[in-house]
């Protein structure tokens, strides 16, 4: 029986993760920020208190396990190194790591080439890393979902683009699959769902799973980020987005990969029945 360390694991993706673990007979170990966080995990696993500007702390949750699950809600490259250091220091030399399609489109956005220069963190250090380069999230649709509530409408600035939008449960069962496996080292893989949409045609989805109508009201790159300032966004992080939708509308994301099926065996999970699964939450 092996043993990891999850960073993010009271996450979407970092969630999904651990219950794929436990389930396949692997240890888990969690590091959360605030022990309180502990609350929101299953029973039976190891919980480490850290922070990834912390080495030190780093260090402690890395000992004694095989692998690490690492992302970050920032691309932070000091933090990489952090790990890095924790790796060395205990002697793991596996690390899965959350990245983003982001990372190899053209042109790069912003969002993406702050990705990217993490990443090249880790290929720099000589540890056995595997990149998951995930499209957009499924999860990303529970953005919507204040407007859904208030106004029965979805504000958008990357249409008639398309992404592959991808459900947290197909990124951990690839990652599961990169750690407790070998062969993965020094490979990146595209994790998507099954279908390239429009933010329009998922907003349909998302209406027909609920069953009342949604308006789908599209706005420029550049009028969703004033909104979005306006909101109380800070304007640096709106300008990365502003960047992003002008990407997507482009239909520079509309990429799709066969990674999830040839490695897990099983197509991806797709928008509608993650739609059908969280319905409840948008009721």
């Amino acid at each position: 029986m092996s043993k990891f360390l999850v960073i993010g694991s009271t996450g979407n993706v970092g969630g999904a993760l651990v219950t794929e673990l436990l389930e396949r007979g692997h240890q888990v170990r969690a590091l959360v920020r605030d022990a309180s966080r502990a609350e929101l995990l299953p029973t039976g696993i190891d919980i480490a208190v850290g922070d990834l500007n912390d080495a030190e702390s780093l260090t402690a949750a890395a000992t004694g396990v095989d692998g690490v699950f690492f992302m970050q809600l920032e691309p932070v490259p000091a933090q990489a190194e952090n790990m890095i250091k924790a790796a060395r220091t205990t002697g793991v030399r596996k690390i899965v790591v959350l990245s983003s399609i982001g990372t190899v489109l053209e042109p790069l956005p912003m969002i993406g080439a702050g990705i990217a220069a993490r990443d090249q963190v880790f290929r720099d250090s000589g540890l056995d890393i595997t990149y998951l380069r995930t499209n957009t999230l499924m999860p990303n649709a529970l953005w919507w979902l204040d407007t859904i509530r208030a106004e029965g409408r979805v504000y958008d600035a990357s249409d008639p683009g398309k992404t592959v939008p991808v459900d947290t449960y197909d990124i951990a069962r690839v990652a599961a699959l990169a750690l407790t496996r070998d062969g993965h080292a020094g490979h990146a893989y595209i994790i998507n769902g099954p279908q390239a949409l429009t933010a329009r045609e998922q907003v349909e989805i998302l209406a027909d799973v609920l069953g009342r109508p949604i308006e789908f009201v599209p706005l420029t790159p550049e009028q969703l980020a004033q909104r979005s300032i306006e909101q109380g966004t800070p304007a640096e992080f709106a300008g990365a987005v502003q960047n992003l939708n002008e990407l997507f509308r482009a239909g520079r994301a509309g990429v799709i990969s066969d990674d999830v099926t040839n490695l897990t065996g099983i197509a991806p999970r797709t928008f509608r029945q993650w739609c059908e699964e969280h319905a409840d939450s948008f009721r």
